[in-house]
């Protein structure tokens, strides 16, 4: 058959003669339908299947088509758990922990072995993880699913006052990681050319950032960090990867005493953030229309039942709209229903990591646990 978009590829001959061959363009959309799992499976059918499987543009549309119809939902958080010489990498499962959370869900773990210096994600995108090694200060692109890698890159200048931030530069089809070291000296580095450049300056130098990891935002090509401009003036400072500019975006009014400062993160593919009101509830607020600031809305009010001082809730996913995953400072997870008030421990089988084990508290500015929105893809690393 010949798939229109993908390439030239013979007709499977695989086809019982006892029913109907369906045209090219259907098997097409059919397939690129399915989960990646499946496909994996599928690329053994036959040549045909297996270079429109394989083909870099296939791999896009099934990861556009499944982010679309699961645009309310990602299907996984992937975590990282480091020590200095171990690696332990895995998935937890979203629908099962949201649909029945009264029933264990498992995690899936996978073993990175024994590596010196450790190494944690830096961010995640179509499907990508972005690793570094700390040891030796280098960074890679990695696809869990299918076990694809880029080629390691060293980053000069990382220290503990570096920030970073990994995307996808859907206008000029490149993956980019951005560093900030003590927030004045900006390199933008490109997966698969190996370059490096310099980037511009902040336009308005911020006082200080809300967090080292940027965030991602699917669509729009930036990557967000919460900053602070004035003494207490916190702004969304954005940059622009296609175009490598930064911009703000402005935060709603905010009224009352914060006892902590604004966490940025990604929700439903939105710009949210939460804010800590004397100790007592967090407001969780979302940006519907990227950029528009009158689409700012605050869709979650969280009951603290006890006090977290300087160690905020982090909210990771939403369902429908009421029922949000937040991460306590001690990486346990817990269920919020908006509407009851009620909170929720759901059963997860951690038996093969102690990732989600509540013994080991990992506060605010410490990355020896962390987690990502992730969703399976075909994608592979430049």
């Amino acid at each position: 058959m010949k798939a229109h978009g993908y390439g030239d590829v013979e007709r499977c001959n695989v086809v019982c003669p006892t029913l109907p061959v369906l045209p090219d363009e259907i098997v097409i959309e059919i397939l690129v339908r399915l989960p990646v799992k499946s496909l994996l499976q599928f690329k053994r059918v036959c040549k045909s299947w297996r270079i429109l499987i394989s083909s870099s543009q296939f791999a896009i549309h099934n990861f556009r088509q499944r982010c679309s119809a699961d645009r309310h939902l990602p299907s996984r958080l992937v975590y990282a758990n480091k020590s200095y010489n171990h690696c332990g990498f895995g998935f937890l499962p979203l629908q099962p922990l949201f649909k029945n959370p009264s029933a264990t869900t498992p995690v899936v773990s996978f073993d990175m072995g024994y590596c010196i210096g450790g190494i944690v994600i830096r961010g995640s995108c179509n499907g990508l993880l972005c690793l570094h090694h700390l040891g030796s200060r280098c960074f890679c692109l990695w696809n869990p699913c299918t076990g694809a890698a880029s080629q390691w890159i060293h980053i000069k200048f990382v220290t503990s006052l570096t920030y970073f931030g990994f995307g996808y530069d859907h206008v000029h089809d490149k993956y980019k990681l951005v560093t900030a070291h003590r927030q004045d000296l900006i390199r933008i580095y490109t997966f698969g050319a190996n370059s490096c450049t310099l980037g511009p300056n902040f336009d308005h130098p911020a006082v200080g950032l809300s967090g080292n990891i940027g965030k991602y935002l699917s669509g729009t090509g930036t990557l967000n960090w919460m900053a602070k401009v004035k003494e207490k003036n916190w702004v969304i400072l954005s940059f622009d990867l296609p175009n490598e500019t930064f911009g703000q975006v402005s935060l709603p009014y905010l009224s009352g005493h914060n006892t902590c400062d604004p966490e940025l993160q990604i929700l439903r593919n939105c710009l949210s953030f939460t804010i800590d009101h004397k100790d007592t509830v967090l407001d969780v607020w979302m940006m519907k229309d990227y950029g528009v600031w009158e689409s700012w809305t605050m869709i979650s009010r969280v009951n603290l039942w006890c006090p977290y001082h300087n160690y905020p809730l982090t909210p990771l996913s939403i369902w429908g709209h009421d029922v949000l995953l937040l991460m306590l400072p001690d990486r346990r997870l817990v269920l919020y229903n908006s509407d009851t008030g009620l909170f929720h421990y759901p059963l997860i089988d951690s038996s093969s990591d102690s990732i989600l084990s509540p013994i080991y508290v990992c506060y605010k500015r410490n990355s020896l646990r962390t987690f990502f929105v992730y969703h399976d893809s075909l994608v592979s690393p430049p």
